[in-house]
């Protein structure tokens, strides 16, 4: 999938020619150590975001947790991520490979799939495939996450899902469409601010979606029981629409 890293990630990353969209908030829980092993232990919850700047702009994984909190009062919720530019790279990061391989994480999510943006070239899809092995045979449950597509391109989202679909196949994992839930959205409301400027990224409008999405696949809950969850960045009737996109893009009930 196409992407733009914070500018000093993007000097350490070969062949990174994109530029940061300067209106992208670039907070995120981003780990550059080891997390506690105690702590990843002792959670009710704990989720490992693997991913480029689709997972780690926009507050997007402590929305996730958030949202699960809100679902789940009482329980631990622990979130941690580590940022790369396509899982390619993630499989050799020793830092990744160590969270997967010695940290007993109960879900791990994994995005930066590369994906060609014409469609006349093919990635290797082997590296993801094994992330996501490997972290399953730890006993976590893994989920990949289908990006959106390119605003105005047609059919880019299905055929970013249709990628990820065959590695979690291949893996024996499963598949979050954040993707198919932007398209539901947006199908109902063309004007929806979903995209940042660039037509890559997402707003936090954006971010509330596929956190929607995200949530559900974590906990096995229908998005729309989220409609008490407060999320000023969107008013209450683009919130309502943008859940009932995720539940039906997940399957709502029947999930």
């Amino acid at each position: 999938m196409r992407f733009a890293l914070p500018v000093l990630l993007c000097a350490l990353l070969a062949g990174c020619g994109s530029k940061p969209a300067a209106d992208i908030d670039q907070r995120s829980r981003i780990m550059t150590a080891a997390s506690d092993l105690e702590q990843v232990k002792a959670a009710d919850i704990s989720v490992l975001f693997v991913g480029n700047s689709h997972t780690h702009f926009n507050d997007l994984t402590d929305t996730v947790a958030a949202m699960i909190r809100h679902r789940r009062p009482g329980k631990t919720v622990l979130v941690g991520g580590v940022m790369c530019g396509f899982l390619e790279h993630a499989a050799d990061d020793p830092l990744c490979r160590a969270e997967i391989e010695t940290r007993p994480w109960k879900h791990v999510v994994l995005q930066a799939q590369q994906i060609s943006e014409s469609g006349k070239f093919v990635y290797s899809q082997a590296e993801g495939i094994e992330l996501a092995s490997t972290a399953r045979g730890r006993g976590a449950t893994v989920h990949f996450y289908a990006e959106w597509g390119l605003r105005g391109k047609p059919g880019d989202g299905p055929r970013t899902e249709a990628i990820y679909q065959e590695m979690a196949k291949a893996s024996g994992t499963t598949v979050a469409p954040v993707g198919r839930a932007w398209d539901l959205a947006l199908a109902e409301k063309p004007d929806l601010p979903l995209y940042a400027p660039d037509g890559n990224h997402q707003t936090d409008v954006g971010a509330f979606l596929t956190a929607a999405v995200l949530f559900a696949a974590v906990t096995g809950d229908d998005p729309l029981t989220l409609a008490e969850f407060d999320y000023p960045k969107a008013d209450p009737a683009t919130r309502q629409l943008l859940l009932a996109a995720a539940s039906k893009a997940v399957g709502g009930g029947n999930r």
